[in-house]
């Protein structure tokens, strides 16, 4: 099975992302502490604030994979929209949880939260506004072709209903000449035959005398 060049690249990033991650990590522990000295983990920072970047960088791939379904996702606009909202939810959450741990007493967290807020709707609504146009337009499209599509069936109806050929006649053959030529002597036999037997009844028959004025 083929690997697609987004996925691998992925891998490279999460390949990168573990083994610098991990000498951080050797570095952090190694160092050497004076006496009554804590260790100070801060090889944990870079781990969480990369981490958030591999799993935005997952979280793309896995939008992408799903586009091939016909989804809403298909469109690439919108994958950038939720790749910022995951982003965006993601680094605020951890900027929450240091302001929390570090300096209750002042919630700084809220100002990214609310200046970055207001870009990612900006961002939304540009792109809601560009997916209804093409969205719009691909209507439209269909609905002209449909239309086009039933004009034309209409008119190959109609041309089909002019051109429609007549019936031939059959052909006159030897056979149906004389049958042709019989029927028209009997005919004329029988209209002779007729006519004579009314023309001795007409001749018996006397005139009434005229009336005397």
């Amino acid at each position: 099975m083929s690997v697609s060049p987004g996925r691998k690249a992925f891998l490279a990033h999460l390949a990168v992302y573990l083994v610098v991650n991990a000498v951080l990590f050797a570095i952090n522990a190694t160092q050497t502490l004076e006496s009554g000295e804590t260790r100070e983990w801060w090889a944990v920072w870079p781990l969480i604030g990369w981490g958030i970047g591999i799993a935005a960088h997952a979280f793309a791939e896995w939008a992408e994979a799903r586009s091939a379904e016909g989804q809403l996702l298909a469109d690439p606009d919108v994958r950038g929209v939720a790749v910022h909202l995951f982003v965006y939810l993601s680094v605020n959450a951890f900027l929450i949880v240091v302001n929390i741990t570090t300096s209750p007493e002042t919630l700084w967290s809220i100002w990214p939260l609310l200046g970055w807020g207001l870009g990612l709707a900006a961002h939304a609504w540009l792109v809601y506004r560009a997916v209804l146009r093409k969205t719009m337009e691909h209507y439209a499209t269909e609905q002209r072709l449909l239309t086009e599509m039933q004009l034309e069936a209409q008119a190959a109806e109609i041309a089909a209903a002019i051109e429609k050929p007549e019936k031939k006649k059959p052909p006159v053959t030897r056979k149906r000449r004389k049958q042709a030529t019989s029927k028209t002597t009997k005919k004329k036999a029988a209209r002779r035959g007729t006519a004579a037997k009314r023309a001795p009844a007409s001749r018996g028959k006397k005139k009434p005398p005229a009336k005397k004025r």
